[in-house]
């Protein structure tokens, strides 16, 4: 199973849902991939379960999660035994269909169904409707109702034959979004609303997994792959077509395997420049990754290389860009369970589409440039355990970071309706970092906290930077009632133009609730508050979050 995780695709949209395999049935439920909070544009319409916490004391997985429909054959010849009278226990039907409907303050409105087949030795299939959607909850705005709603459609097939896995997704999403805010960093009282906008997009994906391992030794053999289509609407006279494909094989070593990933990405898309005609772009991304890990003695060890390069026609700035870093990671456990020490090098490199951006700035000005953003990351640090399973890390890294996203407020060379909108720039740093961690997982009881400090230096024009951030996360689970709690302050937050200069964006405190009561094996109830302190700072300049919200949520499963 660690193989089949390890060698996951990353090709189609972020499934938050999946088939997990329990007796003879199969049970509906959410797959939730906890990531470090990151302040986004989107936020200003809902504070969904944030701030999180990155639990790196444990094992990292990857963030597409396969589920291999496998059936399993028994061939055994028992002895004889004399004839008894046989009975049968039934054993109880485990829900395969959830429906969750809910609302609340400002006009909250929630739905998600899920409706997923029974277990099937060959074919395995699911839906997922979801929808989320605020209205109002900003002060000072010129509208006094500022609508933001969240609508997908997620389809899944799978497929398992003698020899492969076979996965088929359909992903048809519609966000549409009302911005607002303020005109300067100064708190003036000039408002600039901004014009409702839809961003839709619909993509498909085809992967293949091979689940057999080959017969007979040989030096390689294909063991995943898969391509992708999605075509992205931004509503402001920008859309994207872009295609993917990503493959894996394996080369085996006498006490080693390599394995060698892949990849290939074209775009095409149409941007409206400020006063110009829209124009057309379009790009070729290419992707090369070999490594290979293993043991020896103590020392666990991980070595490859990758490769990544951009051919556009974006023009001379970012017309041919290309990265090339090691990955190089080495750990070793001095004290068993106490102490183990690592370090390494590694990076990463992600071509920016349009899509990546809306997802996190839902309105963005027509005139966008979309490079390929690089880093390259040096990082040693310490792990274990304390007492019992209370488990620590401490670690320390230094990044040099190319083309990093980095939005500003763009109310002067708006396109359409003085819109206020956000323009994309890119930004070159070297970010440096201290992080310790602290974490208590326990049967009934999960109790985590963070601290980071990070310090930026060359940066270019409009960086955000989080330079103190402390958070904590605390989960109860008691017989039918379960609790999260989620806290995170963060400060030494700033910004800066060629115009406006540097300048602090503030510091905040966001804490969210969620609150649960099974009532039966179908039927559930759960309150969730998010904001809870009612801060009212801003992601960006001008753009301020919700106030307190809370959201009622009924689930049904049968």
């Amino acid at each position: 199973m660690k193989k089949i995780l390890y060698t996951a695709i990353f090709l189609a949209p972020l499934s938050l849902w999946a088939q997990e395999e329990t007796g003879d049935e199969v049970k509906s439920v959410e797959i939730r991939v906890v990531e470090d909070y990151q302040a986004q544009v989107r936020a200003a319409h809902k504070i969904s379960e944030q701030p999180s916490f990155t639990d790196t004391t444990s094992e990292k997985l990857p963030v597409v999660v396969r589920i291999q429909p496998k059936g399993m054959t028994i061939d055994f010849q028992p002895d004889p035994i004399p004839a008894i009278k046989l009975g049968r226990v039934k054993l109880p039907k485990l829900p395969t269909q959830r429906v969750s409907v809910g609302g609340g303050m400002y006009s909250s409105s929630f739905a998600d169904v899920v409706f997923s087949s029974p277990r099937s030795r060959k074919n395995v299939w699911g839906i997922k409707v979801h929808h989320e959607g605020a209205r109002s909850g900003v002060l000072n705005t010129a509208y006094d109702l500022q609508p933001a709603y969240e609508n997908s459609i997620l389809t899944d097939f799978q497929r398992a034959t003698k020899n492969w896995n076979l996965k088929t997704q359909l992903l048809l999403d519609a966000d549409y979004a009302s911005f607002y805010g303020i005109m300067d960093t100064t708190g003036a009282t000039a408002l600039s609303p901004t014009p409702h906008e839809w961003n839709l997009s619909a993509g498909l994906s085809q992967q293949w997994l091979r689940t057999s391992n080959p017969t007979s030794k040989v030096p390689a053999a294909y063991r995943s792959g898969g391509v992708a289509y999605q075509f992205t609407n931004a509503g402001i006279g920008a859309h994207e077509h872009l295609a993917k494909t990503m493959h894996r094989i394996e080369v085996y070593a006498d006490e080693a395997q390599i394995n060698v990933d892949l990849g290939y990405q074209f775009g095409q898309y149409s941007l409206t420049e400020m006063v110009f005609e829209p124009r057309t772009n379009q790009y070729h991304h290419f992707y090369l990754s070999p490594q290979t890990q293993g043991k020896n003695g103590m020392l666990n060890y991980q070595f490859g290389l990758t490769f990544a390069g951009t051919i556009n026609n974006e023009g001379v700035e970012h017309q041919g860009t290309y990265y090339i870093f090691p990955n190089i990671n080495l750990q070793a456990e001095v004290l068993k369970r106490t102490l183990a020490v690592y370090g390494g090098w590694d990076g990463r490199a992600q071509q920016q589409t349009l899509s990546t951006l809306l997802a996190n700035v839902p309105v963005i000005s027509g005139d966008q440039a979309l490079a390929l953003t690089g880093e390259n990351r040096g990082y040693v640090g310490m792990q274990g355990a304390l007492a019992g399973k209370l488990q620590y890390r401490v670690e320390g890294s230094l990044a040099f970071v190319m083309n990093d996203v980095q939005f500003e407020r763009d109310s002067t060379t708006s396109t359409i309706n003085d819109m206020a909108a956000l323009r994309v720039g890119y930004a070159n740093y070297t970010r440096s970092r201290l992080r310790a961690e602290l974490n208590l997982p326990m049967d009934a009881f999960t109790a985590s906290v963070y601290s980071e400090l990070n310090a930026y230096a060359g940066a270019d024009e409009f960086i955000g930077a989080e330079g103190r951030v402390l958070g904590a996360l605390l989960r109860l689970d008691q017989g039918d009632v379960h609790l999260t709690s989620n806290f995170k302050y963060v400060g030494g937050r700033y910004a800066g133009t060629s115009e406006k200069g540097i300048y602090e964006l503030g510091d905040y405190m966001d804490v969210s609730l969620d609150l649960g009561y099974t009532i039966n094996e179908n039927l559930g109830v759960s309150l969730r508050a998010y904001n809870l302190l009612n801060q009212r700072y801003q992601l960006w300049s001008g753009y301020e979050v919700r106030g307190t919200r809370g959201l009622f949520v009924l689930n049904y499963q049968f």
